[in-house]
């Protein structure tokens, strides 16, 4: 191999390298309407009333602000935080819902270790399908969290919040 082979060789190995440690995509603006192909990135949502659609496989997928609708295929980790956002997800590998009135609907599917879901702040609804150990801490306040599959180990504290088997 040449030298110029060898640093061609080095600069694909590097671009590639790169890419595994991105950084997250971060959308964030109002009403905005997208299709986003993850390739395991993580992705950041912000802002007001946007309506995303992440493909394929995604790292951590954070979404903030209000009244966002997010649809994704799967992620590593699905952190839901602001008021009023509509999230369906195919799978993911952990959930943290907060602050108001949030609706999510996914399976958890635990890996090598167990999922981990928390609930905290007010009257979200969840519907959750689980598989595998899964871990759910419930807080806060009017929290109506339904799953169906295999069943959770619960830590249920706040007031008026309902976790039911589906």
């Amino acid at each position: 191999m040449n030298g110029m082979q060898r640093v061609g060789g080095l600069l694909a190995a590097m671009a590639l390298a790169s890419l595994a440690h991105a950084e997250p995509l971060n959308i964030e603006g109002i009403g905005l309407s997208r299709d986003v192909s993850c390739k395991g990135q993580g992705v950041n949502i912000s802002g007001n009333a946007n309506v995303i659609h992440l493909k394929g496989d995604c790292g951590a997928v954070m979404i903030y602000g209000t009244e966002h609708k997010v649809t994704l295929d799967t992620a590593k980790s699905l952190s839901v935080a602001g008021a009023e956002h509509e999230v369906v997800a195919d799978r993911v590998n952990a959930l943290s819902v907060d602050t108001l009135d949030n609706q999510v609907r996914t399976a958890v599917i635990a890996g090598e270790q167990p999922a981990l879901i928390a609930v905290a702040g007010a009257e979200h609804q969840l519907d959750l399908r689980l598989e595998g150990e899964t871990r759910m801490d419930v807080s806060g306040i009017d929290q109506q969290v339904r799953w169906s599959g295999d069943e959770p180990q619960v830590q249920l504290s706040g007031a008026d919040n309902k976790v039911e088997r589906q």
